[in-house]
This record gives C-alpha cells, structure tokens and sequence, in this order.
C-alpha cells in the first residue's frame, strides 16, 4: 500500500487548538488525525452510495448523510442548524437581486406608513408556509405536500435554542474568558479552519468524492461532509485530551503528588493549572479512536465460534 500523504496539517491543528490542544501538536500525530478523519469519509461516502443504490439512484444526496447520523441528535440539530443558515444566505440573496432590478425611490414616511396599514392579522395567517430547509425523510411533517399558514419558517426554528448549543456557548465563554486580545484573535481566527474553504476541488480528490460516490451537484452534499470532518476532529481532540488527563492524574498518584495539581482542563485553555502538559501524542489519539469503536454487547446466543469481524463506526 502506498503510504498515506498528509495534506490538511495546518488546518488539523487549528481545529484542535479550537477543541482545546494548544500545545505545538507533532507532526505524526496530525498525520494519523488525518488519516482517521479520511478513512472516517470513505465510510460515510460509501454508506451514502450504498442507501442510494438501494432506491435506485446513483447519486446521493444530504438525507444519505445524514440518515447515518441519525442517532446524535446534537449532531444532528446543528447539522438542521447550518442548512436553516444557507437556506436564508439564499433567499436573502434572491431577494435582494429581485429588489434590485425593481427598485423604485419612495418617500421613506410614506412607504412606512404603507407597509403598517397592509400589514393585517390576515396577511400573516393566509401567508404561505415555506418548506422548512432542513426536513427530514423520517419526520411526520414530510409526508405532507402542504403546510398550514402561519406555521414556522427557518428564521423561527433557529431561535430555538438546544441544550447542546447552549452548552457549546457556555464552553465558549468559559475558555475565552480568560483570554488575551492576541490570544483571543488568534482563537477566532483559528474557529473558521475548515476542509472546503477555498479549496473544494482539494477536498473532493482528498477523500474520494467522485470516485467512491457521486453527489448532486445542487444540493449542499459537500458542505455537510466538511462540516461533519472538522466535528470529528475535535471530537477526537477531546476524547484525546481525556485519556491525556487521565493518564496524567495516575502518574501523579503513582509518584505520590497532589491529584489537584493534574486539572489541566478544568481551567481553561490559557490559564491551564499544569503548565508542563504536553501535547497529546500519537497513542493518546489512537485511544481515543478505539473508545469511539466500542460498541455496547449485545447477548445473543452463538450456535457457532465463528466471530463477527468489527466492523468502522463514525466518530
């Protein structure tokens, strides 16, 4: 087999400097990220493929995607949550296009004073529902080809706000906090690392799309793979920081030090109370990796001693 070429180091860093690894990570262990990432979308691209087969289409689209990850459901809100978003990107751009070629100057009091005497009760409830952006196969309300009036759009869906998100903002806060201007630019920018920015056809020949599967070229098929990429990244950063502090907490009870001294976490990113922790390594990752492959036991009874071979699970 020819050996694995690494191409996203930069951007593997900064994704898991975001997810909590600030230290100088080395370059095998962003290698073997990199490579469990990309093995992890061969997975889902040839799972899509393999859905649509099954209704006879050759290409897949967004639901083939998400269908596996189906059972997260905070995966699976903020991944509803970004199409919402690029549902009102576009219809805010087609809007405004529409206003342009029909753009006609008005008195500013008069036009307001319009826009306040049309606006009727009525109006709202004979307003036509649109199709909400991110509806699934699975939900009641697809199996309807019309929606009540008055029923909520993208932008009343997204003002609900889950417990996942609250608690992903509550973690914002407490690690920037603390922070300096320079630390906290340096965070910010480190936020927008990402697989497909500027770089799409990259990304296609980097994990197989085209090749393994074929998507539809309208839907948003790529974004949601890159989406799901970098949450992988720092889920696994995570999980590596975990086994990390883990091991780093029996090493000090082994050699009879303070427990207190190991809580490297729990204070934040840049106010860490072990500043000698090193970067996670290439072992902690590959242990973070096998607690994500574990699968709760089933018992079932085996007429036979042949074993069922493991089968890739998604991060």
């Amino acid at each position: 087999m020819a050996r694995f070429e690494a191409k996203y180091n930069a951007e593997i860093q900064q994704m898991m400097y975001v997810a909590g690894e600030t230290g100088d990570v080395s370059t095998e262990t962003l290698t073997l990220v990199e490579e469990i990432i990309r093995d992890q979308l061969v997975l889902m691209l040839t799972t899509a493929n393999d859905l649509a087969a099954r209704r006879g289409q050759r290409v897949f689209g967004i639901n083939d995607i998400i269908f596996q990850v189906r059972h997260d459901p905070a995966r699976l809100a903020r991944l509803q949550t970004l199409l919402r978003w690029k549902a009102i990107c576009r219809k805010a751009k087609a809007n405004n296009e529409s206003n342009d070629e029909e753009l006609e100057l008005e008195d500013g009091e008069d036009a307001a004073e319009e826009d306040l005497v049309s606006t009727t009760v009525e109006d709202v409830a004979t307003k036509k529902t649109e199709r909400p952006a991110a509806l699934l196969p699975w939900d009641v309300e697809f199996f309807f080809s019309e929606y009540p009036p008055g029923g909520d759009n993208n932008e009343a869906l997204l003002a609900e706000s889950s417990a996942t998100s609250l608690e992903r903002l509550r973690w914002a806060d407490e690690v920037t906090k603390s922070m300096t201007a320079a630390e906290y630019a340096k965070w910010s920018d480190y936020r927008h690392a990402s697989f497909i920015s500027r770089k799409k056809n990259r990304f296609r020949k980097w994990c197989g799309l085209g090749v393994i599967a074929q998507n539809k070229a309208s839907d948003d098929s790529l974004e949601i793979i890159g989406f799901l990429a970098v949450e992988m990244v720092k889920r696994l950063t995570d999980i590596a920081l975990s086994v990390q502090e883990q091991e780093l907490t029996s090493q000090q009870r082994m050699n009879g030090q303070s427990a207190a001294l190991v809580g490297a976490r729990s204070h934040g990113l840049f106010v860490s109370a072990n500043p000698e922790r090193p970067p996670v390594d290439v072992g902690h990752v590959r242990r973070a990796f096998e607690r994500t492959q574990r699968r709760a036991k089933r018992r079932r009874v085996q007429l036979h001693r042949v074993t069922n071979r493991k089968k890739l699970e998604l991060i």
